[in-house]
């Protein structure tokens, strides 16, 4: 129930018609492991699989020879690429790349390279998927960088998506690329692509993952839930992703009597008790990325206000409403209207932080992870650790 058959299947779907794919998830719901198992289930099909991780890159030069250099790695594919872009590929790949591939390429150019490449791969006769993760990262960064670059860049793979139909693409982005298509004026480029937003489990499949990571021995302590136990649980962490599932997992230690399938049972309070080993200070590499994102990929004014919204809505776990949000961004030193108070909450609820909830004439900002929440309070709300914060 947690192998994510049905995206897979619906995915497939979406490329055997021809269509390239945007896939959207916060960070921690496995979308890298998703994209994964689907580059093998293309290649059982027959096609061909290019796997390529652009996190951390900032030019177009480094994203393009990421996409060449994993081509070259795949036994026999370079070899397999005729004409012109076969001899591209053994003209890079020929160079010396001690001193750096930025000094061996000299003065090549990279938009024909790029065509040439993926006319190559259509040319074959064979179908190729072309995964990139972490586009909306990469898209980020290039922004900061070369505004119009970045745009140039975008539109040039939707050309390269119109014109060579048996080459597809599916990129991911773990960042709201609806927000940062706004920024850059860059909306446009992504109308060809088909929007697949990955959600976490639902509570039967993060069920069956608990069962399957206890009864396979992944935990140090097998253990089976009482039902209330995972109801509990379930609605403690809220966001149920596979990672946090498993982490949680590991640090609950059963005290209740052997259970029918043998492990000893869970109850609500060792569940409790997990979540606070979660919270130690020795674990809070498990939620930097949270932490990171915000600073990484804004810019300082957004930065600060984000964490001032975020701090609002963790001191309870019902939220904040709109309005509340709204009165205690309008002063300094954020001085936010509605609109651009509304445009930070999309990107919270985007990146996974806040779910939107309604709750009468206007609607209620509340993590979505009890878990993140939690962390929130204990480390970056003023006073540090609150006793008694649920």
């Amino acid at each position: 129930m947690f192998d994510r058959s049905r995206e897979r299947a619906e995915l497939l779907h979406h490329l055997r018609l021809g269509r390239s794919i945007l896939m959207l998830a916060p960070r921690r719901v496995g979308k890298t492991w998703l994209i994964n198992r689907v580059a093998e289930d293309v290649r059982g099909r027959g096609w061909t699989a290019v796997l390529c991780d652009v996190e951390g890159m900032s030019r177009e030069t480094e994203f393009l020879f990421e996409i060449c250099r994993r081509i070259e790695e795949q036994e026999g594919l370079a070899e397999k690429t005729e004409g012109r872009a076969r001899q591209l590929l053994n003209q890079l790949f020929s160079k010396d790349l001690a001193n750096g591939w930025q000094e061996a390429l000299g003065r090549m150019d990279w938009v024909s390279f790029a065509e040439t490449l993926v006319r190559g791969l259509h040319e074959r006769g064979r179908d190729t998927l072309i995964l990139i993760d972490e586009l909306a990262l990469f898209l980020a960064a290039r922004l900061r960088d070369d505004p119009e670059g970045a745009r140039a860049f975008l539109y040039g793979l939707r050309r390269l998506q119109q014109r060579y139909s048996r080459v597809r693409w599916l990129f991911t982005g773990s960042i709201g690329l609806d927000t940062i298509a706004k920024r850059g004026e860059i909306g446009g480029a992504l109308v060809d692509l088909t929007l697949y937003p990955l959600e976490p489990f639902e509570p039967d499949e993060a069920s069956a993952f608990l069962d399957f990571l206890s009864s396979g021995g992944a935990v140090l302590h097998p253990f089976a839930l009482e039902r209330t136990a995972f109801t509990h649980f379930a609605r403690e962490l809220g966001w149920l992703s596979p990672y946090y599932l498993d982490l949680v997992a590991r640090e609950i230690r059963p005290s209740g009597p052997s259970g029918p399938c043998g492990r000893p049972l869970a109850t609500p309070a060792d569940v409790d008790a997990a979540f606070e080993a979660m919270l130690a200070a020795g674990r809070r590499p498990y939620f930097v990325t949270w932490e990171e994102h915000l600073s990484k990929n804004f810019p300082r004014p957004e930065t600060d206000a984000l964490r001032s919204i975020l701090a609002a809505c963790a001191r309870e776990p019902a939220g904040e409403r709109l309005g509340t949000l709204r009165a205690r961004l309008a002063g300094p030193p954020h001085g936010l209207d509605m609109r651009a108070l509304r445009d930070l909450l999309t990107i919270l609820t985007n990146d996974g932080y806040l779910a939107e909830v309604p709750d009468g004439e206007e609607p209620r900002f509340r993590f979505r992870s009890g878990l993140l929440r939690r962390y929130w309070l204990r480390y970056h709300i003023d006073g540090g650790h609150m006793d008694g914060v649920r």
